[in-house]
Parts: structure tokens; C-alpha cells; sequence
């Protein structure tokens, strides 16, 4: 739904079985990186053109130096993870992601894996749309390079494997304009907001913040 062009080369990070990835034509090239070497079997067994990886994405990025046009992904919420300041995955943040919480050591990753075109959609747990601390520098930085082009509230009970709402965050490194579209997926609601207006509110990106109902 949110990818509005034919990407060349598609990469998951957290790839599983390859669920993300198979809802694109046989044609498209697909990388994908998985902790467990069964579940990469699977992705292999039904994924044409595929390049996969064992290993931890966050401790050994198996595509190093590789950049892809389009990153579609659903990392583990809120693991736990050994950080590592010296990697070049996160130096150009403000600070390392807390050791407490990857989900923003995986959104740099993915980030940093964006061509200069490249477009990423995310499945993430809420909180990291609202949490302070190292978090909300790094999402201050986010915004004051124009990376988020859209964050999406989803109701609970919308996917098989979680009853909690989530997130949708979608990341564009060729935005238009530096306004955010905030979508509400149980109204049906949308609203621009521009960048002023998330400064405003202290750099929260909770859809709640700026639809209402």
C-alpha cells in the first residue's frame, strides 16, 4: 500500500520466512537476514531470486555496503541488544540506541541501508513514537532530516500474531516537502502536520497527538 513505485532490490532485515518479502513479483531481487537458520531455509524454499543471511542483524550485518531501494520490515519489539558506538550503522545519529531497547538500533540499520532514493516501511511497537530519553534524540534527528514521511496507527488484533496496536513508520530519504502524514487506520482519518508542528510537541510522533477522535 505505501510503496507508489517498482523497487529493484527489496531487503528485510528481520526477514523470518519471508513473509513481507513475498507480496512482490518473482522479478524483484530480494535480500533477507534471519537469526534463525531454519526459519532462512524456509524464506529460501519459497522466495524466488533470494539472497539470504543467518546471523544477528545488529551484531553482524550480513549486507554490508549494500544500499536498497526499498527496506519493508518488522523487527522483535523492544529487545534487548549489545550496543556498539563504534559502528558506522549508528554514528551518524546523535547517541546510541539504550541497550534496554533495539527498535531504533534497528531503524538506523534499516536507515543507513536506504539508497538515496530508497523508501522503508516499518511495523513498530507505539512506544517508540512517544518514549524520551536517548529515543527521543534520535527521533528529533530523524525529523530534522526529513527521513519520516508517514506514521500510521494500527488497531490491535490486525495481524495473527499480536493483539496490540502498532505502528507503521514509513522512512523516505527523497521527501517533497518536510511534512508528516499522520493516518489513523481505525478511523480512517489523515492529516498533514508539518515539521513546525511535531517541534512543537516536543518531537512526538504519536498518531493520537495530532488526530483526536
Amino acid at each position: 500500500k505505501y510503496v507508489d513505485f517498482q523497487p529493484e532490490k527489496i531487503y528485510d532485515p528481520t526477514c523470518g520466512q519471508g513473509n513481507l518479502l513475498s507480496v512482490f513479483p518473482d522479478e524483484i531481487e530480494k535480500y533477507g537476514q534471519e537469526l534463525f537458520a531454519d526459519e532462512l531455509e524456509k524464506a529460501k524454499e519459497r522466495l524466488k531470486n533470494f539472497h539470504g543471511y543467518v546471523g544477528d542483524t545488529l551484531k553482524d550485518d550480513g549486507f554490508s555496503g549494500v544500499k536498497f531501494d526499498l527496506i519493508v520490515a518488522n523487527p522483535p519489539f523492544s529487545i534487548k541488544w549489545d550496543p556498539n558506538q563504534e559502528d558506522e550503522r549508528f554514528k551518524s545519529a546523535p547517541c546510541v540506541p539504550t541497550a534496554s531497547k533495539a527498535d531504533y538500533a534497528f531503524m538506523l540499520h534499516i536507515i543507513h541501508h536506504l539508497d538515496d532514493h530508497g523508501k522503508a516501511i516499518c511495523l513498530e511497537f507505539p512506544g517508540v513514537l512517544y518514549r524520551g530519553n536517548r529515543e527521543e534524540k534520535i527521533r528529533q534527528w530523524m525529523v530534522e532530516q526529513n527521513l519520516i514521511e508517514r506514521v500510521v496507527h494500527v488497531p490491535g488484533n490486525t495481524f495473527v500474531d499480536t493483539a496490540i496496536a502498532t505502528c507503521v513508520i514509513v522512512f523516505n530519504k527523497s521527501k517533497h516537502s518536510t511534512d508528516i502524514v499522520f493516518e489513523n487506520l481505525e478511523t480512517g482519518e489523515e492529516k498533514t502536520v508539518s515539521a513546525e508542528e511535531v517541534k512543537d510537541n516536543d518531537y512526538t510522533l504519536s498518531v493520537s497527538t495530532y488526530i483526536y477522535h
